[in-house]
């Protein structure tokens, strides 16, 4: 039977306030969003590339490093170098995409040079794999020398000393935003003069892995 126009089912209108709601929240997503869009793709490609396992031991970087060493001992991965115009002290840049870093889920390694001769490196981990990080480390390296206690620079870093002077760091705690990365830091021996990596009076630590 046909309903009388009095009678069809009238549509329940759309509040201005709902509206305005659902304006509000997709500008608050894409603000959110937008300054992590290179973060995004970053982990957008270390899920979807076929990426090769990296091993090296942080006792065996050294400032005798060049671009030409990384293109050695990392043939067949992505490089990527270029100039570094960052707060770092260098010159230079390079950047190897790896699957992980002696086992433990690592997105891509950093290494700095000054003069041509490698200054700092970078391993970026994602924070899940930060405990795992800081287990492999403390089974090479064994317990931090020091820890910070208070954050430095909004961070808290562990500390172990290496032979001939270099120093290795790592984030004492994960990130709050999970689109962020922890790194293990190598500081060459002439980044360690220069900086004082490890202080005097800095609280020793034996610090858990979660």
């Amino acid at each position: 039977m046909k309903l009388s126009p009095g009678e069809q089912p009238r549509k329940q209108p759309i509040s201005f306030l709902r509206v305005a709601l659902a304006t509000f929240v997709a500008l608050v997503v894409v603000v959110l969003l937008l300054p992590q869009k290179a973060k995004i793709e970053e982990y957008r490609l270390y899920f979807t590339q076929d990426r090769k396992p990296a091993t090296f031991a942080f006792t065996e970087l050294s400032e005798d490093w060049t671009e030409k060493t990384l293109q050695e001992k990392f043939a067949g991965f992505p490089i990527t170098c270029s100039p570094y115009s960052g707060p770092l002290p260098v010159q230079r840049a390079c950047g190897v995409d790896v699957a992980s870093h002696n086992g433990v889920p690592a997105l891509f390694v950093s290494f700095f040079f000054s003069g041509g001769r490698l200054h700092q490196a970078i391993v970026n981990v994602p924070w899940w794999s930060r405990g795992t990080a800081q287990d492999r480390l403390v089974a090479t390296l064994g317990q931090p020398a020091a820890s910070q206690f208070f954050p430095h620079a909004g961070v808290r870093l562990h500390g172990w000393k290496l032979p001939g002077g270099a120093a290795v760091f790592l984030n004492r705690d994960r990130p709050w935003n999970p689109l962020d990365w922890n790194g293990i830091y190598w500081s060459s021996p002439s980044a360690c003069a220069a900086t004082g990596c490890i202080r005097s009076g800095e609280r020793p630590a034996v610090a858990p892995s979660t």
